[in-house]
């Protein structure tokens, strides 16, 4: 039994790497270096954490970060009667749908141009929150 891979079939007979143990190494070997340089940069040039907090400054507004933006301003649209809507009911049917889609849209072409409830059902989610994310930016 031979221990490296065999020539490929165009010809080529540069010799090839097996996957295990001997490229595997070889990964592991560059994830420790960049592991390495991470934690060195950690300890000899540390972030500035800038000035402490003030708990008597009541001008702070906190805002989340921008990737959050969209259902922070979408929670801030609905009143709170029914903020249940958008925090538990939303996402979890939002994420039913992405689970059940493969069995709910069984159309076997795979073009975008010949699927357009599919093209626009990903338009209008996009564009919804991009706008509620611009619009939680700039109008909050």
């Amino acid at each position: 039994m031979q221990d490296d891979v065999s020539a490929p079939e165009n010809g080529d007979t540069e010799k090839q790497m097996i996957f295990f143990p001997n490229f595997l190494f070889l990964e592991a070997i560059a994830a420790i270096i960049v592991f390495a340089g991470i934690v060195a940069l950690a300890v000899f040039i540390p972030m500035a954490m800038g000035d402490p907090a003030d708990p008597s400054a009541s001008a702070f507004k906190p805002k989340p970060e921008w990737y959050f933006m969209s259902a922070f301003y979408l929670l801030k649209l609905c009143p709170s009667s029914i903020e249940i809507v958008p925090t538990i009911i939303g996402p979890a049917v939002g994420g039913a749908l992405l689970m059940l889609m493969p069995f709910i849209d069984k159309h076997p072409e795979r073009s975008p141009k010949k699927r357009p409830i599919a093209m626009i059902l990903t338009a209008v989610i996009t564009v919804s929150v991009v706008g509620l994310t611009v619009a939680g930016i700039y109008l909050d």
